[in-house]
């Protein structure tokens, strides 16, 4: 019984969320949705392919220069190859037709042998080796390297220049003459295929990932916004709260987030347009209720003046009830408007208010329910005496309505149980019985308005007004569990409101020191 936990409160933001998203869906636009869900698939594609392409590129020109640098080498120790086999660095100089037919065979112009001895030359017919622009086969940089190769990749047709061989071991080094057009060709070929290569792979990527994109995240995400905007046209209406797809992944778990959400956003509408129906309905009988109110005061006044004494013990509390019920009546459209009156806060008794509450639910069940006080005298608070005679009507005819309607547990008597104890400037006031209590799966939810927790019969407000008037009053109200051992074993309602040493420590706190 000392620790009470606070009656959760709840979502009193659910009509602003709700009109927030039906403003967004009707600025945005359903229609509009489809092709927006692109953007963001169509900016990671484009990066995607960007990055092949850039990580395409930088192997094409690796492979250009490795090519290019190859291609090169190859002349060179084709040229070498030739005259060693013809033994044309010998002493003696090759006849001038062997000269020609070693040239033709290695495709250069000239060739050109430099020892320590001198230089000889293999020259065809005609051609000058003067004019030539030498190259080199090794580049000092990889840049160096890079710029020569575009070099050539851009160069005119026939242009000739002259290559000379890294220096070997021995002393002696050749340079070679030669046409550099089918340099130039081998290079942009190997351009063209790189290029092909680089397109089907970049189309192929596109596809895959356009694939994945769409089946892993647009599709999902599409499926959320389109939920989001349509539920936000009607929140009220719960079919179109979304079905989760039982995905595991962030998508999957903001699906199971959003339907949570909404059946509590569309429950809490629901409320709120069954409150407002309310209001609509007490406004209507409010006038005339009132009215035969004040007319059955009038009798109840000429009854004060019968000698009986019957009459006469009754007839004052017959008055005191009927005012207390043009009172209620009269604030009871503004209550269904959320503008309750502050309560008026006293010291009162709450002996002689739970023997108020039992007289008037005996009138009502006789002697069908037993009803235990277990209060000491004088036991007082600092509330609203109206305000909490309320809250124990309501949980005593909860109470007692159960009872009647399913009976005690275990053959037990049908009895109702008031008990009360002060600690640390509180009172902790238990309500109990001995019924079937309340189904594990509703009691997280009985202080919702229009919850039928106990009886079919009534509105469902009992229980949600009983917890907004102990609130009102500085308290806490909650369902304690039950417990088996106990006699009372059905319901246990436990109510925590202040004292009047409590509340005037408290006000000592608050006030600031002089």
């Amino acid at each position: 019984m000392l620790d009470l936990p606070a009656r959760s409160q709840t979502g009193a933001q659910a009509p602003a969320l709700a009109e927030a998203l039906a403003r967004h869906a009707k600025f945005t636009g359903v229609a509009a949705l489809p092709w927006r869900g692109f953007g963001l698939a169509g900016r990671v594609l484009a990066v995607t392919v960007a990055f092949i392409l850039l990580a395409m590129g930088l192997f094409y020109l690796t492979r250009l220069v490795a090519f290019r640098e190859m291609w090169l080498h190859n002349k060179i120790a084709a040229a070498q190859t030739a005259v060693e086999a013809f033994n044309a660095d010998g002493p003696t100089p090759p006849p001038a037709d062997l000269s020609r037919r070693i040239l033709n065979s290695v495709g250069v112009k000239s060739i050109a042998i430099v020892t320590p001895a001198g230089r000889r030359e293999l020259v065809l017919p005609g051609f000058s080796p003067d004019a030539a622009e030498t190259i080199t086969a090794d580049d000092s940089s990889y840049h160096e390297s890079i710029g020569a190769t575009f070099h050539a990749l851009f160069a005119s047709p026939g242009r000739i220049v002259k290559l000379a061989s890294p220096a070997p071991p021995d002393p002696a080094t050749m340079e070679v003459t030669f046409d550099e057009t089918p340099l130039i060709e081998g290079l942009w070929r190997v351009s063209r295929n790189f290029r092909n290569i680089s397109l089907t792979i970049a189309a192929v990527v596109t596809c895959v990932l356009w694939a994945a994109l769409w089946s892993m995240v647009l599709r999902p995400v599409r499926r959320l916004t389109s939920n989001i905007i349509a539920f936000g046209e009607s929140p009220q209406d719960a079919s179109r709260v979304i079905a989760p797809s039982g995905r595991r992944n962030e998508i999957g778990r903001a699906e199971t987030a959003l339907s949570v959400m909404q059946r509590s956003l569309a429950h809490e509408l629901a409320q709120r347009k069954r409150l407002a129906e309310l209001g609509m309905a007490v406004a209507r009988i409010n006038h005339d209720l009132r009215n035969m109110l004040s007319a059955a005061q009038l009798i109840s006044d000429r009854l004060a003046t019968i000698p009986d004494p019957l009459a006469q013990r009754l007839a004052p509390r017959l008055v005191a009830t009927l005012d207390r019920a043009i009172q209620f009546c009269q604030s009871t459209l503004t209550y269904g408007a959320g503008r309750e009156l502050p309560p008026s806060r006293r010291r009162f008794d709450l002996s002689e208010l739970v023997r108020q509450a039992v007289e008037s639910a005996q009138a009502e069940s006789g002697e069908a329910i037993d009803y235990d006080i277990d209060i000491p005298p004088r036991f007082d608070l600092y509330a609203d005496p109206d305000h909490i005679l309320r809250v124990l009507e309501n949980l005593s005819r909860n109470a007692a309505q159960a009872l009647m309607a399913n009976g005690a547990e275990d053959g037990r008597p049908k009895a109702i149980r008031f008990a009360a104890i002060r600690t640390d400037g509180l009172a902790l006031i238990e309500i109990s019985d001995t019924g079937p209590g309340f189904p594990a799966d509703q009691a997280a939810r009985i202080f919702e308005p229009f919850h039928k927790s106990t009886s079919q019969a009534g509105a469902g407000l009992g229980l949600a007004i009983a917890a907004d008037l102990v609130t009102r009053n500085g308290g806490a109200i909650a369902l304690a569990p039950a417990k088996a051992d106990d006699y009372y074993c059905g319901a246990r309602f436990l109510i925590k409101l202040p004292t009047p040493e409590g509340a005037a420590r408290k006000a000592a706190h608050i006030l600031p020191e002089a």
